[in-house]
């Protein structure tokens, strides 16, 4: 049988030696019928060369993917205008609003630095934009930080929601031990409006054992989470039990933005 032209060992057997050398190795050039004299040295360098640049450029692709493309990928949102929330899309309605603005510009750039460890409390009447300044922060981070880090906004409800929906499919990526170890692990958390899981209850305010046991499986690994809440100290202590509220309140002295009153509300209709 005839031997392909694209053989190695019958491309071998017409390689030619040349008169030539090669200025960086000092050794003799070689060639192929047709084609221009070349170093088997520098070719194997140029070899190895786009080897490592593949390499790591897989490794880049990985590391995007485990860090800054999970706040787009992982998220969990149950408003979806929500989404794309900056600091520069922010429109602040009086000094309170404004104040806060800015001292929320001031954690982002703490959180910058992977060894800051605070949590971070917005607290306050809904519609006053705790939730856009909470992700503001993530999306400040997730594109700034010189070494690129894991940020996740995620709504506690929809959360638990999708937690109770993975009881009847045991293949999804929802599952209790799924979510605690993302969460876990993620390099800044948002849990968006924690408490509106007990607010929905009928029964009894106070936050359910297995909702309980989630967050703090979560907050139990963390020490960088920023928490947004309609709920005041009092009404905190209410529905969940002191070793979780430890776990939501490390380090959030001078960390906490307040809303009240003085800023209206973002969400309101006449009619």
């Amino acid at each position: 049988m005839e031997v392909s032209s694209t053989n190695p060992f019958k491309l071998l057997e017409s390689v030619q030696k040349t008169d030539q050398v090669c200025p960086k190795h000092h050794v003799t050039l070689v060639r192929l019928p047709g084609k221009e004299p070349f170093c088997p040295q520098c070719t194997r360098e140029r070899i190895k060369a786009k080897e490592q640049r593949t390499a790591l450029d897989a490794e880049a692709f990985w590391r995007k993917r485990k860090t800054t493309d999970m706040l787009k990928r992982d998220s969990i949102f149950d408003d979806p205008d929500l989404r794309g929330a900056t600091f520069g899309s922010f429109q602040p309605v009086g000094q309170e609003a404004e104040a806060n603005w800015n001292l929320a510009r001031k954690l982002a750039y703490a959180y910058l630095d992977p060894a800051t460890k605070f949590n971070t409390l917005f607290t306050g009447s809904p519609g006053r934009g705790k939730s856009h300044l909470a992700l503001s922060i993530l999306t400040a981070v997730n594109e700034n930080a010189r070494t690129p880090m894991s940020c996740l906004f995620v709504s506690v409800n929809e959360l638990m929601r999708r937690i109770r929906d993975s009881f009847n499919y045991p293949d999804s990526k929802y599952t209790e031990e799924a979510m605690v170890n993302l969460l876990g692990r993620a390099d800044l958390l948002v849990l968006d409006d924690v408490g509106s899981e007990s607010s929905f209850k009928r029964d009894s305010r106070e936050a359910s054992e297995f909702t309980q046991n989630v967050l703090f499986g979560i907050l139990n690994r963390r020490n960088r989470t920023i928490i947004t809440t309609n709920l005041n100290s009092q009404e905190m202590s209410a529905i969940y039990n002191p070793k979780l509220l430890s776990r939501m309140y490390k380090g959030i002295n001078g960390h906490i933005i307040k809303f009240t009153d003085a800023t209206p509300d973002r969400r309101s209709v006449e009619f």
